[in-house]
């Protein structure tokens, strides 16, 4: 397990905490969920294609539910996550 406020992307459901890179090739997300944001942060990925996915968190404070993404082309890059965790989880071939 990564230490405190790091990133761990070890097992089948990566832990995000901050922005960085995502050390992968290619893989799969099958989903995730993003919790403890606030109001109107916003939770960025740029894969090595160019894809960028964005999400918001709502004022609400409910979490944020991420659909599948499908395959990325790693490795990923963690733009933006001011606060909060997500979880990203790892899909099967």
């Amino acid at each position: 397990m990564a230490l405190p406020g790091t990133n761990d992307y070890t097992g089948r459901i990566m832990r995000l905490v901050t922005t960085g890179t995502i050390p992968f090739a290619n893989f799969k997300i099958e989903g995730g969920i993003w919790t403890g944001g606030t109001a109107s942060d916003q939770f960025s990925i740029v894969d090595a294609a160019g894809r960028q996915y964005d999400w918001v968190f709502p004022s609400s404070g409910d979490a944020v539910v991420i659909t599948k993404l499908g395959w990325l082309s790693g490795p990923v890059t963690i733009t933006s996550l001011p606060h909060g965790e997500v979880h990203l989880y790892h899909g099967t071939r």
